[in-house]
Parts: structure tokens; sequence; C-alpha cells
């Protein structure tokens, strides 16, 4: 807990403070230019759980000048992210679109298309407003100035807790500091520099609370040094009941190497006893990085006190989403699960939202810029999803949504599949539609920290399939589909049609005009191409349209394989394709190499030796497809997007340098070849 010094300080602190505002109520700026619209400020925190906040009776974290805004506004209780990771909610935030719209859906392809998908800022922008963005984009690896908005102060990815580099408007600027304390610094800056009666919207987006935690030095044994982390509540649930994937988790990490043969004969126990409960002082750290962004704040409705404009200034304190301490045996965030999907939203506007009030409708961050634009008198464009709030805040029983809905791709880094929920005020309906496993149902007045689900239970079947239909019928308004592909890439990454045909004709290699064969011991048969499984290849030159990142990107080969052995690869150390076959089965595995190698392989089930066999697979930006004689054997969502080239050479019968995955075969092909094809489809319009 805090010492008792500490909580002194505070509460004299936070008295100081509010007497201040008090007064400050009463010094409104007035006079001919007062402004039409309010300035807005908008304070992003990154991995905030909507629980973790003094104002929610946290066990042991304080934060007096959150509490203190909260008292000054409204805190929404029941606040969500309809994508519960970081890109594709932060442009939710801004876009007030789903990702299925937007086409943030992973934090790699990171960027909205501000012209497809503009955000809230460029219809700010054209009445009038300054706007700012400071901190943390995270939407593209790099810090650069973003169109529809007037000041800038990023930085690249995630950023450091220290001495940070920031690109101020273009220019590289190191700064030597606490990040945190220097994004405060930058906001009350901006903010003070600005004419009274010419609104403005700043962005401050925090790096903090993100991992790895880092307090700054004044906050190192922020709330007591002999503080512990709380015990989950779920910890010690056994999973009865609960999906196969998550239980397989606790038995078998497929994280970074998935293969689907390995899932044949497993044996995933009904029920998984929790191991013994050891204390992890990660969630301390993370809150104690969260007591610098309360101190600035204070110091933020300070310096609006102080300029006179507190009372016109609408402010908007959340979160881009929840984080698991551990809860249903889970860190970080990802599932539609209350720790992972929730948030903390405190938003005040003297006069215009009650004063320490609290509002149960469920909000999200969909609704956050359709909100901002109805405060600004701004014409809310049909293409948000998202509703304006303010209605509630003039009439608390004004319609509202009965439900929210939650969307998620498959993200096999922490192997969570392709999921949607729908969540209403008492239950919530969990599905994972690209994978043959079982929903999860839970009644939130019953069981809040969802641990028994209700899904396989006869008792609840009118319901479960009451909120099936509700489900279905709000993934259709918010026009999700399983496929998306990001909109700030191209769909095509190279030219359509065909790109390589390989085939013997007449006893003579044929290959696509213009493309350069290297034959090594091969046998040219009539109408096939025989290798001897040691030194027999064909090689084509490193092509960047030939190479499997160019997406999409399909290849057909027609083979009659005599052993296992590699039929052909394109791999580089980090990044590559092979289709293979092992114990008489065809397969094609990817290597896609980010901060750790991610593999994804794909095997059929029947046995091919001796038989000529015709296998196709489609490499997309973010899937592979793979077919056997023109049946369908896997489509699968990669883990991380293939768009790295691998700027290697394309091998037939034979193996390159590099492997792709080590316990796979890297012999080379025995057996006959009739035909290699690679094309680029032509997939259309997005």
């Amino acid at each position: 807990m805090i010492p008792f010094k500490r909580r002194k300080h505070l509460l004299r602190r936070f008295t100081l403070l509010a007497s201040l505002l008090v007064l400050g109520s009463a010094q409104t700026y007035v006079g001919a230019d007062t402004p039409n619209r309010p300035d807005i400020v908008f304070i992003l925190v990154d991995d905030l759980r909507w629980d973790g906040l003094g104002f929610k009776h946290h066990p042991y974290v304080e934060t007096p000048n959150i509490d203190l805004l909260r008292s000054r506004g409204v805190s929404m209780n029941n606040a969500f992210v309809s994508t519960s990771i970081c890109c594709p909610s932060r442009a939710t935030f801004l876009t007030g679109m789903y990702a299925n719209q937007h086409g943030v859906i992973d934090n790699e392809s990171s960027e909205y298309n501000p012209e497809l998908t503009p955000p809230l800022t460029k219809y700010l922008q054209q009445v009038g407003y300054k706007t700012a963005m400071l901190g943390k984009w995270h939407m593209g690896q790099n810090g650069r100035p973003r169109e529809y908005f007037d000041h800038w102060a990023s930085f690249k990815g995630q950023g450091k807790y220290q001495d940070q580099l920031f690109n101020i408007n273009g220019n590289l600027s190191p700064h030597k500091g606490y990040t945190t304390d220097l994004l405060n610094n930058k906001a009350i800056k901006f903010i003070q520099q600005q004419p009274k009666g010419e609104p403005y919207f700043l962005m401050l987006s925090h790096k903090a609370v993100h991992e790895p935690f880092m307090a700054a030095a004044r906050h190192h044994d922020a709330f007591g040094a002999d503080t512990k982390p709380l015990f989950p509540k779920s910890w010690n649930n056994d999973m009865t009941g609960k999906p196969l994937w998550q239980r397989r988790q606790l038995v078998r990490d497929v994280r970074w190497d998935w293969r689907t043969r390995d899932a044949e004969d497993e044996s995933i126990p009904e029920a998984i006893a929790p191991t013994a409960w050891e204390e992890d002082l990660r969630s301390l750290f993370q809150y104690r990085c969260l007591a610098a962004v309360d101190d600035g704040v204070g110091r933020i409705l300070e310096t609006l006190r102080e300029r006179g404009t507190l009372e016109n200034t609408l402010i908007v304190f959340t979160s881009d989403n929840g984080y698991f301490h551990w809860e249903h045996r889970r860190w970080d965030k990802r599932l539609a699960y209350e720790e992972s999907m929730r948030i903390p939203m405190v938003l005040s506007f003297p006069g215009r939202i009650a004063a320490d009030s609290t509002l149960e409708q469920l909000v999200g961050n969909i609704d956050f810029a359709p909100t901002v634009l109805d405060f600004a008198e701004i014409e809310i464009p049909a293409a948000m999803q998202g509703r304006s709030m303010k209605p509630l805040f003039e009439k608390e029983s004004a319609p509202w949504r009965d439900c929210f809905f939650y969307e998620y791709w498959v993200d096999l880094v922490h192997e969570i599949p392709t999921t949607i929920a729908v969540r209403t005020k008492t239950h919530k309906l969990i599905h994972f539609p690209e994978i043959d496993d079982c929903d999860e149902l839970y009644d939130l007045r019953a069981d809040p920290h969802e641990m028994v689900n209700l899904a396989g239970d006869p008792e609840f079947s009118k319901l479960h399939s009451e909120l099936k239909t509700k489900l279905h019928a709000t993934a259709a308004t918010a026009r999700w589909k399983s496929r998306i592909f990001p909109k700030n890439l191209p769909r095509m990454r190279g030219r359509p049609g065909e790109l390589l045909m390989v085939k013997a004709i007449g006893g003579q290699l044929e290959t696509t005009e213009g493309q350069q064969a290297k034959a090594t011991d091969i046998e040219l048969g009539r109408n096939e191409i025989r290798f001897n499984g040691s030194s027999s290849r064909i090689e084509f030159p490193c092509d960047e349209d030939l190479d499997p990142a160019t997406w999409p990107y399909e290849i057909e080969v027609e083979f009659k394989a005599e052993a296992d052995g590699v039929v052909l690869m394109q791999s580089s150390k980090r990044n590559g394709m092979k289709i293979f076959v092992q114990d008489g089965r065809p397969g094609i595995s990817l290597r896609c190499s980010t901060w750790i190698a991610l593999k994804t392989t794909v095997d059929a089930s029947e046995e091919v030796l001796g038989k000529w066999t015709k296998a196709k697979a489609q490499i997309d930006y973010n899937r592979v497809d793979f077919w056997i004689n023109d049946k369908l054997v896997e489509s699968r969502a990669l883990p991380q997007p293939f768009k790295y080239r691998t700027n290697a050479p394309l091998i037939l019968g034979n193996v390159g340098e590099h492997k792709v995955v080590e316990r796979l075969p890297h012999s080379g092909f025995h057996g006959s070849i009739r035909s290699v094809l690679i094309t680029r489809p032509n997939v259309g319009p997005r």
C-alpha cells in the first residue's frame, strides 16, 4: 500500500488542485471572441485496464488527478474496444470505423489509408481546428508526420521510456528525459501556444503503460515498496468447458511453429489443473508507469484553468485496449474477455456533461470520433459506424445500442483464432468462425470473471441460439468478414497473369519466354522432367515478381514422388516457402520472420508416393491456401504477414541454402514433374 507520507502528499495535492479548479470554474474565458466550438484534449494511454484507476476502487492504485477529471465529468462504466490490439484500436478511435472497414487488422500492416478512411482531424481542420498529435502513433513503424495533423511530435514504433528520438514536423530531434514527462510538457506547451477563441484538437498518445515497463525514477516505489500484485480471480479455473484451442495452449505451445499434422493425434485433457500461483510483479510495474500519466493529467488541468479555457474544453481520457494480469492464465490482451476488451473512458465538459456521473450504456472506441465531431457541431460522416455519445449526456434514457460487437483476426504469435463476439449488458457470446471449436457463453451477472462456459449446457440452448442470432446480425451491420486486406497496401504487389511455366514438351525443357532456367542433372522425358533425388535441380534466378512475398502468389505443380523430399522451394534465412513430401504426404511450409521466426506448415492427410499429384498453393499477404488434387486441404492465416521478399532463387527438385523449417525434409526430390505454373490471380476490388 502507499506509505502514509505519500498518501498525505497526494491528498494535499488533490485537495489543492480541486480548490483551484473550483475557483477556475468561475473564471471561464468570455468575451467577443468566445469560441463556439470547444477545445478538445484526447489523452490515450496504452494497455491500461478498465479497472486500474483509483476511482474504480483498485486495491492499491491511486490516480488523484484522473479521479479529479472523473469528478468533473462522466465515467463510462461499460466502455470497450472493438478489436483489442494497439493499431486496429487506434485506427478505430480516429476513424469511427470497425477494423474491417478501415483495414488496420494487425500491428504489421499498421496504417489506414487517410483518403479512403479519413481520421476525424480531417473534418476538424475543415472548420478551423488546429490539430496536433503528440506521442505514440504506432500505425506504421516510422514516426513521420501524418496527413490531417498541423503539428506532429512522434517516434518510431513503440518508442522508449527514456531519452526519446522525436520526429517533430519531419525533423528528428533527440530529447533527454522520461518520455511520459516529455509528452506532458509538449502537450502543455501546445495548449499554451493556442490563441483563445481558435479551437484546437490535441491527441496526447502516451507510450505508457506499455511493456517493457519502466516507471519514472520518482515513482520507483509508487504505491509502496512492499506492495504485492493481485491474485487473478480466474487463475484457479481448471478450463473445463473452455475451447480446445485454449486448453491446447497450456499443453503444447504452438505460437512460433504451427503444423496441422501435430494436432491429428493430440490428446488434450478436458480439464487442466492450475499450477501454484507465483507472484508476477509486472502488473505492479505497469501501474507505476501510470503515476507519471496521472501527474500529466493534473498539469494539463491546471494549465487549462490558468488560461481560463477549462470550462470550454472537452477532455477524453481512455486506453487503446485492456490487459490481462494472468486472468485465465493469460498475459497481454487480444481475447474477447473483459480484462482485454474493456477500457476506462472518462469525458469531462463542464455544463455539457454532468459532473461526478456514471453511465452504464455499452460504448466503445468506435464512438469516440462521432462524439467529438458532434460536440464540435460537425456533421458526422455517413461512413462512420460509431455513434455520438452526446445524447446520453443530455438524456440518460436516450435510445442506444443493446449490444457491442467485437472482432479479431487470427494472430498465431499468441495463438488466438479469428474471433467475433457480442457483449450485452448481462451476457457475452464468443464465436470462432474459422475453426471447429465450441462457442463461449457467459452470464456476466453470475460469472463476472467468465469462468463457466454455458454454451454446451442444454439449459441455456435457447439463450445461446438467441445470442447467436444477435451476433450474426451485429456482424452483418458492422460489415464483418473473415478475410480482410489492409487498405493502405496495394491489393496486388505485382503484375497479374502468368509469371512462370515449366514443363517438358517432346523431350525439351520449355519455360515462359524471358525466364532463364539453369538445369543440372535432370532427365527429360516426352512430357515429364525426372529428378534423381540428389544433384538434379532447375534453378530460376531471383526475380521480384516471382517472389512468394509479391502477393497474391499462386503456384501449381504436378508431380509424382518416389520418395520423401523437397519438390520446390524459395527461401532466404528469414523468409521462405517450400513444397515437400514427408512420410509420403505432401505439404507446404512458410517462414515469416520478424523479431522471431514464425513458421506455418500445412500437411495433406493422403499419401501420394508413386501417384501423379497436383499441389496448388496460394500465398497472400496474411494467408496460405493449399490444395491437393483440387481439394482444399486447409486455408490458414499466417502468424505474421508474408511481406518481406526472399530475394532468393526458385529451385525445383533440390534444396537451397536455407531450409525454411528444420523438422521438414531437406533431401532433393526423387521423382518426376510434369509442370510448374506460377500465376498472380487478379483478385479484383478489396
